[in-house]
């Protein structure tokens, strides 16, 4: 069974970029119809993938004992006794699209971002990451291959299967519009010492406290961990500036802050957006966020999340087209960004205070003013290393973009067994629990072989923990730096520098929303940062209290 590292759209996937048909304009009025439209799920019948495929093609029955096809009609070049053994067989046309879902974390992209804004810990993303170095892949060896190994991860969260491909990491969504999905996300509590905490793992419940109290929840299935974190929605306004910004300056400004600063803050060009960057286009984000978060199959190009409930449920029609994407994408690269709000005298006076106490103890090192030409953004862009305590399981990506085209490896796709990029054989002899894994690839002598997806950055070797845990172990930071720079371990602590523009009504803050206030905030950075945040701790009462007027200044649209 194949296994792949599938990263975050907003986090989680990096997409392919959607390209209108040429000559056709994006209409930013239907893209606002379609960013506030409440969708709902379509009851359908059952694909041929979810029929019997052992015998002859069978169909449920519907009331009276009658078999037939929706309209009465046959799937094309139907034959008697034909075994239908791939749903990619089916011609979309003979079923209609399922609309929401089944996976979904909200009906609307306006539920999430109202206004085009950000929203509360409600309307988090959960997570599970899985430890590459578990013993579990080693065990599965032990369990007859690929099949068993395949079979335990369906019994313990079928989310992280797909077809015959195990992911390292996947959503685990707040809702399904189908039945059997509330048992299976509650068994992830099982492997938790002491359970989820409600007001951790329920939407309806879910609290900033709780978060900042325990960031990350570790767990054991068997020899399996994993781990659960959570990603917090980023506002919208001046997606249309951050989009025109080129690969080139970016590029430009990790340069000079590395020489500037001699190499202690080194920023790293990935995507533009989400939490880790992990996105390259605008388009790719809106139509990952229609995907994974609504689960709208987009074209043809994007498919909605598997039914973790049911394996056998597919929907192949299209729930929104590419051109309808095309629209979206233009109303949210249309909402405006933010500005300095009118201010009195004094007011202007205070800011400006503020903002020079911004500067002096280095927030605008990584918190620029202007990006060309995306005016007031207060952000590079870049991925920094923010240190242990905003670690995170879900690794930032492994790559540098050098253009809008390209994604350079940084030299972290190496593996255990000293070798670098492609695909390559796992020597069924040279097992170490305690190695990192990195990319491997199908065995020619042995058909059941797991294997790992090309582009899995290298996990620092530790020792198998007693008890589930995060970080999993110690890792100096000369490790991290010299030895792992691109490492599983050391992209766990990178975050691209969220922009500051509309900050004073963007609450809560981080990655997850575990900081309720701005000055939590700043208490939490760390690594790149340290120095910044030893300075606002060395402030004066008044300073620190000019820099959060400063802060409180940039306010977002409407407001």
């Amino acid at each position: 069974m194949a296994v792949n590292h599938r990263t975050e759209w907003a986090g989680g996937l990096i997409l392919v970029l959607l390209i209108t048909p040429q000559g056709m304009a994006e209409d930013p009025a239907a893209g606002r119809e379609l960013f506030e439209q409440e969708w709902v799920f379509v009851e359908r019948e059952p694909t041929f993938a979810e029929f019997d495929t052992v015998g002859p093609m069978s169909l449920p029955r519907r009331s009276g004992g009658e078999r037939r096809m929706r309209h009465g009609r046959r799937p094309p070049h139907h034959e008697e006794g034909r075994h239908w053994t791939s749903e990619r067989q089916v011609d979309a046309q003979w079923f209609p699209a399922d609309g929401l879902g089944p996976m979904h974390n909200a009906v609307s992209c306006a539920a999430c971002h109202p206004g085009g804004g950000a929203s509360g810990v409600i309307h988090n993303v959960t997570h599970i990451t899985v430890d590459p170095r578990s013993p579990f892949f080693d065990d599965a060896d032990d369990r007859q291959g690929r099949g068993a190994l395949r079979h335990s991860i369906m019994e313990f969260f079928p989310g992280l299967v797909s077809g015959n491909t195990l992911s390292f990491n996947t959503i685990v969504h707040d809702a399904s519009t189908r039945p059997g999905y509330d048992e299976i996300r509650q068994r992830l509590s099982v492997g938790v010492t002491n359970g989820l905490p409600s007001e951790w793992f329920d939407s309806q419940q879910r609290s900033v406290e709780a978060i900042a109290e325990q960031p990350v929840i570790a767990g054991r299935y068997e020899s399996l961990d994993y781990y659960l974190s959570q990603r917090n929605t980023t506002p919208l306004h001046g997606m249309g500036l951050v989009e025109m910004i080129s690969l080139d300056r970016l590029n430009a400004i990790a340069l000079s802050q590395t020489r500037s600063s001699g190499g202690l803050i080194s920023g790293r060009v990935a995507g533009k957006y989400g939490w880790r960057g992990q996105v390259d286009t605008l388009s790719g984000f809106v139509a990952g966020a229609c995907a994974k978060e609504l689960g709208l199959n987009v074209g043809d190009t994007i498919r909605q999340s598997d039914d973790p409930a049911d394996p056998r449920y597919v929907s192949l029609a299209p729930d929104i087209t590419t051109n309808q994407v095309a629209d979206l994408t233009s109303y949210v690269a249309g909402l405006p960004a933010p500005n300095m709000q009118m201010l009195s005298g004094e007011e202007r006076k205070q800011v400006r205070r503020g903002k020079k106490v911004f500067h002096s103890i280095g927030c605008a090192t990584c918190h620029i003013e202007n990006v060309i030409p995306a005016k007031g953004i207060y952000s590079d862009l870049l991925l920094h290393d923010m240190g242990a305590e905003l670690q995170d399981p879900l690794p930032a990506p492994a790559y540098q973009l050098a253009s809008s085209s390209s994604a350079n490896p940084a030299g972290a796709y190496s593996n255990r067994y000293g070798r670098g990029g492609g695909t390559v054989s796992k020597p069924g002899a040279e097992r170490d629990r305690r190695g990192p894994r990195g990319d491997r690839g199908r065995s020619n002598s042995r058909s059941e072989d797991v294997v790992v997806a090309t582009g899995t950055p290298l996990a620092i070797p530790m020792d198998y923990p007693q008890q589930p845990q995060f970080p999993r172990g110690e890792v100096s930071e000369v490790d991290l730096k010299v030895r792992y720079p691109l490492s599983w371990d050391a992209l766990q602590r990178e975050w691209k520098t969220p922009p500051l523009w509309g900050v004073a009504d963007s609450a809560p803050y981080l990655h997850d929303g575990r900081a309720e206030t701005l000055v939590d905030a700043i208490q939490w950075h760390g690594g790149e940062a340290a120095p910044s945040k030893r300075n606002y701790l060395r402030l004066n009462d008044g300073q620190q209290r000019l820099l959060i007027v400063f802060l409180n200044s940039l306010k977002a649209p409407g407001h």
